[in-house]
């Protein structure tokens, strides 16, 4: 059928319905556009970071173009027909696809919009017309609407642009909403801050904001809040330190916040008396203060940058604390209570998190700095049973882990972290007897079950270390070590470093020792995913059992 349009959406683009049911276990599985990082992906990146994952709601299989003024029908769909309660004969190609009469979908309940599929996002007529269809559909139907997804569309700073923003939130706010994706790709503008009508959407469960400028909390009438936000994810958003916690206080629901990019110069602060899990990654912050969280179960910091002498993390009220990583000795000055932890602190009440089991570490055995600090960071968690060691790159790799992880940081930044290692590699690495003359570590000799080493580089002093671990831990059941295979000049070295490592006096008895090959031909790449992070039933964030 031949229609006149004023703008088209190419076929390339794949601009498709999303189908969904209206399960809850189908909400619980959305991670708020979170990407996953893995070895297989090779530049993780904030773009990335900004591209929801639409798996749980099935797509169609229709490869058309759309016509944008081909509206609401192809935007919106009734989440009844995913689960065969719905057909029709209606003559439109679309309706005998799906078995849907366009004209009945006001008598549904609920709703679905998203603007998935739509291959880099520019600015320009594609994508304004894809926000003004989006818009459309949303002005159309009556709703409710639980999911929203518009992630495809660019709006601008002028002043129509801001005015179609405003709409898009006085809409969302009596449509419904429990999930929203709400993303300004490819990227923000600076001073394009969303309206304070974001607060008014009481419904929303879940929300992720990618790429925008977080609105002025201090200006919010009072009262505002979030009654039934649970999670909280923030791409390359904006935002002061009073308005994060602002948030937290708005939320007395919340459970999950995911900080992705953003938070430069930030000082920040958690105190939330339902929050379980809180993520920062790819952040770069100066500070970073556990206040009061009772529920906290899980903290995670991943490739999060440091300011000047590095990130401060203080942890005061989490008593439930179970899963904490990446720490990074030398990079983040770890303080418990109102006590520092420096090389050769010893373990008092006051100076340990006896609730944390799982524990993640990344540092470079060959710089003193970092090595000294090792111990005293594990007296901090005398209660760990897996111990989880990355093993950062050699300075000859320095450069290339910056491009995978940090080139979206400033060049000043970058300058003054190589700077910074550079001084600390001049300071040497650790005499031959540093282990031996370390002392008991009660988490190693008392509870210590599995160790897994990743990134091994073949140095003496990441012996060393796996010497006194054998040697002094009691109830261990597997210590792996993943080594970096075709990687290694020396490979006999390394073979024999392994196996007078086997050979040694286990105080346990015998061996637990085994090696696994890491076949990703990148050095420094951290095993992570935010989605299985925030999962409460995913018990392995770090990968490694």
């Amino acid at each position: 059928m031949n229609r006149p349009v004023r703008t088209q959406v190419s076929s390339d683009l794949q601009l498709r319905p999303i189908l969904a049911s209206s399960s809850a276990e189908q909400y619980s599985t959305v991670s708020a556009g979170a990407a996953a990082f893995s070895c297989a992906e090779r530049k993780p990146s904030l773009p990335s970071l900004l591209r929801p994952n639409p798996k749980p709601y099935p797509i169609s299989s229709s490869r058309g173009g759309m016509e944008v003024t081909d509206i609401p029908d192809r935007f919106c769909w009734p989440r009844r027909n995913y689960c065969g309660g719905c057909a029709s004969e209606d003559p439109t190609p679309m309706g005998r696809r799906h078995g849907l009469d366009p004209s009945s979908l006001y008598g549904f309940q609920e709703l679905v919009l998203a603007d998935v599929r739509i291959r880099s996002p520019r600015r320009g007529p594609v994508s304004q017309a894809v926000s003004s269809a989006a818009l459309a559909a949303l002005v159309a139907h009556p709703g409710p609407f639980p999911f929203v997804s518009h992630t495809c569309g660019f709006i601008g700073i002028a002043a129509a642009d801001r005015a179609q923003l405003a709409h898009w939130f006085t809409l969302l706010a009596t449509k419904g909403v429990e999930v929203l994706v709400f993303v300004n790709r490819p990227y923000s503008l600076r001073g394009l801050g969303l309206p304070a009508a974001l607060f008014n959407c009481t419904s929303l469960c879940h929300l992720f904001l990618g790429a925008w400028v977080f609105p002025d909390t201090t200006k919010l009438p009072r009262g505002a809040s979030f009654p039934n936000l649970q999670q909280l994810s923030l791409g390359a958003v904006t935002m002061e330190d009073e308005d994060l916690e602002f948030v937290l206080a708005a939320s007395p629901v919340l459970e999950i916040l995911s900080i992705m990019g953003g938070m430069e110069r930030a000082h920040l602060r958690l105190a939330s008396r339902s929050l379980k899990c809180a993520q920062f990654c790819l952040s770069s912050f100066h500070e970073l203060t556990v206040v009061d969280t009772p529920c906290l179960e899980r903290l995670f910091l991943w490739r999060c940058l440091p300011h000047h002498r590095g990130i401060k993390l203080r942890i005061g009220h989490a008593p439930k604390l179970n899963m904490l990583g990446y720490l990074e000795p030398g990079m983040h000055i770890l303080e418990i209570g109102n006590t520092l932890i420096k090389p050769g602190t010893m373990p008092s009440p006051r100076t340990t998190v006896p609730s944390v089991q799982m524990l993640s570490l990344r540092l470079h055995f060959a710089i003193r700095n970092e090595g000294k600090m090792l111990p005293s960071f594990l007296r901090c968690f005398p209660n760990v049973d897996t111990l989880c060691i990355e093993v950062k790159p050699s300075l000859a790799s320095i450069h290339f882990t910056w491009h995978l992880h940090y080139r979206h940081h400033s060049a000043s930044t970058l300058q003054k972290y190589l700077w910074t290692l550079i001084n600390q590699l001049a300071v040497g690495t650790l005499n031959e007897k540093f282990w031996q003359e370390t002392g008991t570590i009660e988490c190693i000799c008392s509870h210590l079950k599995v160790l897994l080493l990743r990134e091994f580089q073949g140095e003496q002093s990441e012996l060393d270390f796996l010497m006194f671990v054998a040697e002094n831990v009691l109830v261990l059941e597997d210590m792996v070590l993943v080594l970096k295979h075709g990687r290694y000049a020396a490979q006999g070295k390394v073979a024999a470093m392994y196996k007078a490592l086997d050979s040694a006096r286990w105080a346990n008895g015998h061996s637990k020792l085994r090696a696994l090959f890491n076949r990703c031909p990148e050095a420094g790449v951290t095993v992570w995913c935010l989605k299985t992070g925030s999962d409460p039933t995913f018990n392995d964030p770090f990968f490694c059992l």
